[in-house]
């Protein structure tokens, strides 16, 4: 099904899909909206959809908001999104900021009949071509940004989501150091697998502009990320990454996990959870102080591209003009 949120200037926009042989059906709203609110409140009642189409005049979200929602709802659902957006040119800053959130079905044309064509290309499987934002690098305004990572439980990824958000920033043109806090102790084997290159002073590893050691490295960097392993309940830290099983024996352990941290501002991630059954992980983990994640298959744990998107969101603060 798709679902169509619609100014009332465009309707009847998507009414020729009903001539169209085997076209899925149309659940259409018509009016004004707010996306950020539309996607905390209303959108799990349409989560069976798999197509949305947003028409950017029904929203009176500001550009910069407007995106940040589409990059939040895209991170949450696994729904594809076509944006309408009536001439809109592609050195935009909305442009910009729509493709780094993640959206690669962008309907610009002002005549009907292209608008018409260019949604048929969004509807189809392989979508729009040449809409792809991958590799960016940004100017980050951050200092000493500690970021904690710690499981609810072992082997459930904790090593490897921190080793992934280390290699994203790094890539992303982040000054970044990863300090391995937890008793596992891989860093030895990482150095040889990958090829790291020793410090002079021996107390620490280079890979690809990235820093790797066991204790605080001696200059400052702007991201600080301390993989705790199975954690402990001090952790100080800017930003708190709970990783968390969601499997029937996993739950238990990760609910006590949490009540650990109750009252710490911080994201739960959850790895290898069903699409289907995100809406009801994030009712069942989501509080006023956790926000809930799904980590997408990272199958090496040095390469931070599969989970861009959700780590752009949790350091998205830092990120100047993002």
């Amino acid at each position: 099904m798709i679902l169509y949120l619609s100014s009332q200037e465009r309707t009847n926009l998507l009414d020729f899909l009903m001539e169209e042989e085997n076209a899925p059906p149309v659940k259409k709203m018509t009016g004004r909206f707010m996306l950020k609110q539309f996607v905390i409140y209303d959108m799990r009642n349409f989560s069976h959809c798999r197509e949305v189409i947003l028409d950017r005049a029904a929203f009176v979200d500001e550009d910069e908001i407007f995106a940040e929602a589409v990059g939040e709802f895209l991170t949450m659902y696994s729904a594809r999104i076509t944006v309408i957006c009536e001439g809109l040119q592609e050195g935009s800053v909305l442009f910009r900021k729509l493709l780094d959130a993640g959206v690669k079905n962008l309907v610009t044309a002002e005549e009907i009949e292209k608008i018409r064509d260019e949604i048929r290309v969004s509807l189809s499987r392989r979508g729009m071509p040449g809409f792809a934002a991958g590799g960016e690098r940004y100017c980050f305004s951050a200092e000493n940004v500690q970021i904690a990572v710690a499981g609810a439980q072992e082997r459930i990824g904790t090593t490897t989501i921190a080793l992934g958000l280390a290699t994203w920033l790094g890539s992303a043109g982040a000054e970044v150091a990863y300090i391995e806090r937890n008793e596992r102790k891989v860093l030895s084997s990482l150095k040889d697998a990958y090829e790291m290159e020793e410090e002079v002073k021996g107390e620490g590893y280079w890979l690809e502009g990235v820093w790797y050691g066991e204790q605080m490295p001696e200059q400052g960097y702007q991201f600080l990320i301390e993989d705790y392993g199975t954690g402990e309940a001090d952790i100080q830290a800017d930003i708190l990454l709970l990783i968390c099983g969601t499997k029937p024996y996993e739950i238990r352990r990760t609910m006590q996990f949490l009540q650990r941290f109750e009252k710490r501002e911080a994201y739960v991630l959850c790895p290898f959870v069903d699409r289907g059954l995100w809406n009801t992980y994030v009712e069942a983990l989501e509080t006023d102080y956790h926000r809930v994640f799904f980590v997408e298959y990272q199958p090496d744990c040095m390469d931070g591209g599969p989970n861009a998107k959700m780590f752009k969101t949790i350091v998205r603060k830092y990120m100047a003009g993002a």
